[in-house]
């Protein structure tokens, strides 16, 4: 990808915009501690001069997800970026496959505590809109780390 900014003004815009931190912290269940000393800073993470690691700085609702990329110049005052985003080992696990581990566990117990039928057809459902309603998240979550990154550094695709 290419920005359209310089090498100089992308480095000056990632440090406007990104509170300097481990990126990986933010995106399982102990980001709560990082709650006090929240910034206003988009993006939460780390970098260099060539090397960068961002996640959206967000402790109630964080993403599960990271940009992490290499930039260098090219001609005409340009900045090529080659960037993946990748899910954060724990954080991405546990929203994504506990709900679905959860349903069995439920079922199990409602089948040896002998409970209605009517208990299946009520949680069931709800069980399953759950995992449904948390992919979802997780999908617009990705999107929207990767829209505000493209928009910030001037990202043409």
């Amino acid at each position: 990808m290419v920005s359209k900014i310089s090498i100089t003004e992308f480095k000056e815009r990632l440090k406007n915009n990104t509170k300097y931190g481990p990126p990986k912290i933010k995106g399982t269940p102990f980001a709560i501690f990082t709650l006090f000393g929240e910034s206003n800073k988009i993006f939460f993470g780390t970098y260099s001069k060539t090397k960068f690691e961002l996640t959206k700085n967000s402790t109630l609702f964080p993403t599960v997800h990271i940009i992490s990329g290499e930039i260098k110049s090219i001609e005409n005052n340009k900045t090529e970026i080659n960037y993946v985003v990748k899910p954060i080992g724990f954080g991405y696990y546990w929203n994504k496959y506990m709900p679905i581990i959860v349903i069995p566990i439920c079922n199990l117990i409602l089948y040896t505590n002998s409970a209605p039928l009517k208990a299946y057809k009520i949680i069931n459902p709800l069980m399953f809109g759950f995992v449904i309603i948390i992919n979802l998240i997780i999908w617009r979550n990705k999107n929207k780390l990767i829209n505000y990154f493209e928009k910030i550094f001037e990202i043409e695709s």
